[in-house]
């Protein structure tokens, strides 16, 4: 045998060696993403499959809430070991375990362009660049990297890029009289706009009456004579003028629960009675809330105090049915995105209410309030809903931007399957009975819907800031239509 054929015949024998020992599907080259070590928790059962697909072999069916670590992702397939099996689960269903620092909201401006990325990582996925000398702010650090959220995608930065933005000092004034917003501190400054009667503007500075001042996304100058320190908003009832007693009221309890009549406002006081689902009640406290104690009378004259989550304006079955959870946003002082001398907390609540009316008498219902003079806040909205047997969570709000071209209805939701349906279905409807452009559904990180245990969205309706969007949410028939998309995108997932 020559000495070339020695070679090749080596060589041959080698090959099929590493073929044997090493099989193809072990040695081929991968076309994911290698990350670091990160530890995630399944919001929903989920199958392990054996590839980066639905069609290949289950390997097994994790529980939900199981802790589970991952390095590496190709497309939305993460890959995992459960069980001893190691194989691939859809990130869709995962949620990361947090471990980082959570401070108070600081805004930062950006020192160079700036790569957003899904998690604190250099190695994991970059979402998209944020641009030199661009405001964000965040509220939670892993180490180095600050989560912040832009153009509606959340995740982290590093701070080596950020520096601090000192905020000066602001104060909230009301217009007395319709106002000119101008370029200059002069009555020959560029008018830049009108601004309503009855407006709050925050108050930068003050040079010979002329305040500088925020408002509508625009800074400029108006003349203070036609200021009064102060934060009155627009439309606003007054907290405490809406008399709310009278009101016929009825406890939401489970079925087969009850809750206690307390002699006193107070969880330390005695019980007087145990009152059962669906317990007319009048109310006798002029002041409407949701959260606390309420003063009540029964039908058989006893009065007494009951906690304010366990009440609705609406009679439920005797047995239990869905139960869906209304939040008009905002409320009470905080009117809420404001132009042209309408109020976001205004409108959303006139459609929840709406809402309520569609789908009294085929599911239980309640509201985060019920009137403008009160104002929950985000964690009161979560707790209700968490105290109760919620079935679906739907928060109602309005856009507002700067950008006065920006339209269209768009939904949020935070975690689940369930969510991104309602979220779905609501969204589809928003604009097809509507007529509203469509700004898709997306994932946020909003505190209503993230505490809320519940599927849970947010709906955003429309921009208040657009002509054509606030001529229809200014018009009660088309209320009427966003209510009635809410309402069959609620009962089309239930």
């Amino acid at each position: 045998m020559d000495k070339i054929t020695k070679i090749l015949t080596s060589a041959l024998v080698l090959l099929l060696l590493i073929t044997i020992v090493f099989p193809y599907s072990l040695v081929s080259a991968e076309t994911g993403v290698t990350f670091t070590k990160t530890t995630y928790k399944t919001t929903d059962l989920l199958n392990l499959r054996s590839a980066d697909s639905v069609s290949s072999k289950k390997l097994a069916s994790i529980p939900k809430n199981t802790a589970l670590t991952s390095n590496y992702r190709a497309g939305d397939w993460y890959r995992v070991t459960y069980s001893g099996k190691t194989g691939y689960v859809l990130g869709q269903y995962l949620t990361k375990v947090v471990s980082g620092t959570t401070f108070t909201k600081t805004t930062y401006q950006t020192t160079d362009a700036l790569s957003l990325r899904q998690a604190a990582s250099t190695v994991s996925a970059r979402l998209l660049t944020i641009p030199v000398k661009t405001s964000i702010s965040s509220s939670f650090r892993d180490g180095n990297w600050y989560r912040v959220t832009y153009n509606n995608k959340t995740g982290f930065v590093s701070g080596s890029y950020l520096k601090k933005v000192t905020v000066a000092p602001t104060t909230a004034y009301t217009t007395t009289e319709r106002l000119n917003l101008r370029s200059a501190p002069t009555t020959s400054g560029t008018l830049l706009m009108t601004i309503p009667s009855n407006q709050v503007v925050q108050s930068l500075s003050i040079s010979s009456n002329w305040h500088k001042v925020k408002y509508g996304g625009k800074t400029g100058y108006v003349m203070g004579t036609y200021l009064k320190k102060g934060t009155a908003s627009p439309a606003a009832t007054p907290a405490g003028k809406a008399d709310y007693s009278g009101a016929k009221m009825y406890v939401l309890i489970d079925s087969g629960s009850t809750v206690a009549l307390r002699s006193a406002a107070s969880v330390l006081s005695g019980q007087t009675a145990r009152l059962g689902r669906g317990t007319p009640l009048v109310v006798t406290n002029s002041l409407h809330k949701t959260r606390g104690f309420v003063a009540v009378q029964t039908a058989d004259g006893r009065r007494g105090y009951v906690e304010a989550t366990y009440l609705t304006l609406f009679q439920p079955s005797t047995s239990n049915r869905p139960l869906i959870v209304l939040d008009p946003g905002h409320g009470g002082y905080d009117p809420g995105a404001v132009r042209s001398g309408l109020a976001e907390r205004d409108i959303v609540l006139a459609v929840a209410r709406q809402v309520a009316g569609l789908l009294e008498g085929k599911v239980d219902l309640t509201l985060t309030r019920y009137t403008n003079d009160y104002y929950p806040t985000l964690g009161d909205r979560s707790a209700m809903s968490n105290a109760l047997s919620t079935t679906r969570f739907v928060s109602i709000h309005i856009n507002a931007s700067s950008a006065v071209s920006a339209s269209g209805a768009e939904s949020f939701y935070y975690k689940g399957s369930s969510s991104i349906q309602l979220a779905q279905a609501i969204q589809q409807r928003l604009t097809s009975y509507a007529g509203m452009k469509n700004r898709n559904v997306r994932f946020a990180n909003y505190a209503v819907i993230r505490n809320t245990q519940a599927p849970a969205v947010l709906a955003e309706l429309g921009f208040l800031s657009n002509s054509a969007d606030r001529a229809k949410l200014a018009s009660p028939a088309y209320q009427t239509r966003y209510a009635q998309a809410i309402t069959d995108g609620i009962l089309a997932t239930l």
